[in-house]
């Protein structure tokens, strides 16, 4: 007799979905069984978060099937996909800023007391319990617009994780997370996995699919291109040309370049004893360092270690009261807004692309000018036909890929608004380019034009500072690395020192 094979816990069977009479998904079929990671891949606008949006309830598919645990399913809510036991963590987080991060993770399900209060010891306990796993440092009383992404994206998990879920899908669940808090995501999905659940994970970083996953998906233009076991993909690099539908050269960086730092003529960024003071403790103590003339320079930490709050300090827009100094080409400065810092040839591309980076209401060409208008001759009374071949030229630079540059930043995938952003500020000709998370939520092949976007900067003289969770990523990237560790300088590394598992121990308390 042949064994029965059980149902997947979720299947969907030709979805199909259009927007605007744009088609974005066609005629997919995906599926995830009981006790497997089933990843998603694909470039930013392949259709991964669409099909997950509607297996979550947030879309309502055009044509196509959905059954959970082989029964068909209308799920035309976020309530109906939770009833059913899917649990979305998106890449979008979906908090309330002014709760705290308890609250967040058990608003609309709160235990109750005997009495019908919201029981708040439980709701502590479980969610330290969680937290804890997670590697989340922070007091889960704290307010959660007080804390930073990446603090806000294990929230968004732990939220996720109390439920009761038998499926959880995971939308890019570890951009915004340094090496150590991956490790610790992906440890618990495995045994999320061993205790049955089924998993769906979403991400650019390939390491993390070859190292959890059990099968692959690969989308391409909203069309699935092929579902196979990982053990059967071949390397990173293929999968990604299945992804681009050619041949994929990731990038590379030539023994001539190593360390460009060398034949710099001139320090053009030296900070000496730097502290910044929070309100309960200081952010940032007693830290040093001094960047060269067409050199990459590294910040590397675990979250909370200080990496954005040096850049902002260094930028002039820290929240924090500050000690200590910050020379720019040899004169002190100390920069009370961002025009200041602009003018002085300073350019700074933050963490939080959609809150701080663009006008996304507003056309490529808008965002593409507006740190540079203030520059251009005769402001405000100037030709805007006179700017709209410069902004053509750079769109083409950056290969930011668009319809035309009338349309709003909004309408871009993850990856081309990133790659609009470091454009609009390369058209500054800054002297000082500071990256803050420079890659965070792109795929791999826009992630590997903003590499050469980065390199290129530097070969014409640029200097670079880059804080980033991402270990390769800086090891690809820098001459010389400052690891951070509770806002303290372990150690500057250069490039002959370079060692994961040496940033990792250094990063670690």
């Amino acid at each position: 007799m042949n064994a029965v094979v059980p149902a997947p816990l979720i299947e969907a069977a030709g979805l199909s979905i259009s927007f605007n009479g744009s088609a974005v998904l066609s005629s997919v079929d995906f599926d995830v069984m009981a006790g497997e990671v089933h990843a998603l891949v694909g470039e930013n606008g392949a259709g991964k978060s669409s099909l997950m949006k509607m297996l979550g309830g947030l879309y309502t598919p055009d044509s196509g099937t959905i059954r959970v645990r082989g029964v068909p399913a209308r799920l035309a809510s976020v309530n109906d996909a939770i009833d059913a036991g899917i649990a979305v963590i998106h890449q979008e987080l979906n908090l309330v800023d002014t709760l705290s991060a308890v609250d967040n993770i058990f608003l609309g399900k709160e235990p109750r007391t005997r009495l019908g209060f919201p029981d708040r010891r439980a709701m502590r306990v479980a969610a330290r319990n969680v937290l804890d796993q997670l590697g989340f440092r922070a007091d889960p009383d704290t307010l959660v617009g007080t804390l930073r992404v990446g603090e806000k994206q294990l929230v968004e998990i732990a939220k996720s994780l109390v439920a009761d879920a038998k499926v959880l899908i995971m939308d890019e669940p570890t951009s915004a997370l340094s090496d150590a808090e991956t490790h610790a995501l992906l440890t618990l999905t495995q045994r999320l996995r061993e205790r049955g659940m089924g998993i769906v994970l979403i991400s650019h970083r390939l390491g993390e699919v070859f190292a959890v996953a059990d099968r692959v998906t690969v989308l391409r233009d909203g069309r699935r291109i092929s579902t196979l076991p990982v053990a059967q993909v071949e390397s990173a690099t293929a999968l990604v040309s299945m992804m681009i539908g050619k041949d994929f050269a990731p990038p590379e960086r030539g023994d001539d370049e190593a360390p460009r730092a060398q034949g710099a003529s001139s320090t053009r960024v030296e900070v000496r004893n730097l502290t910044l003071w929070g309100p309960a403790r200081a952010m940032v103590r007693d830290v040093s360092f001094s960047v060269l003339e067409g050199e990459v320079f590294g910040l590397s930490g675990l979250l909370g270690a200080g990496k954005t709050e040096v850049l902002e300090a260094i930028y002039g827009v820290s929240a924090y009261a500050q000690e200590g100094s910050i020379a720019v080409a040899g004169q002190r400065r100390s920069f009370r807004s961002p025009d200041e810092a602009a003018a002085a040839g300073l350019a700074f591309v933050t963490e939080d692309r959609k809150k701080d980076g663009l006008v996304l209401e507003q056309s490529l060409e808008a965002n593409f000018m507006l740190p540079s208008l203030p520059r251009v001759p005769g402001f405000p009374f100037y030709l805007r036909r006179r700017l709209h071949g410069r902004v053509a030229e750079q769109a083409r630079a950056s290969r930011v890929k668009h319809r035309s540059l009338a349309q709003p930043a909004n309408s871009l995938s993850g990856g081309n608004q990133q790659k609009l952003i470091i454009g609009k500020w390369l058209m500054t000709q800054p002297r000082i380019l500071l990256l803050d998370e420079p890659t965070r939520g792109v795929d791999v092949a826009a992630k590997a034009e903003i590499y050469r976007q980065i390199l290129d900067a530097a070969r014409a003289g640029v200097t670079v500072l880059i804080a980033s969770s991402e270990i390769d990523e800086l090891t690809l990237l820098c001459d010389r690395i400052l690891v951070l560790c509770e806002g303290r300088a372990k150690r500057i590394l250069p490039r002959s020192d370079f060692s994961g598992d040496e940033l990792i121990r250094l990063a670690s308390p």
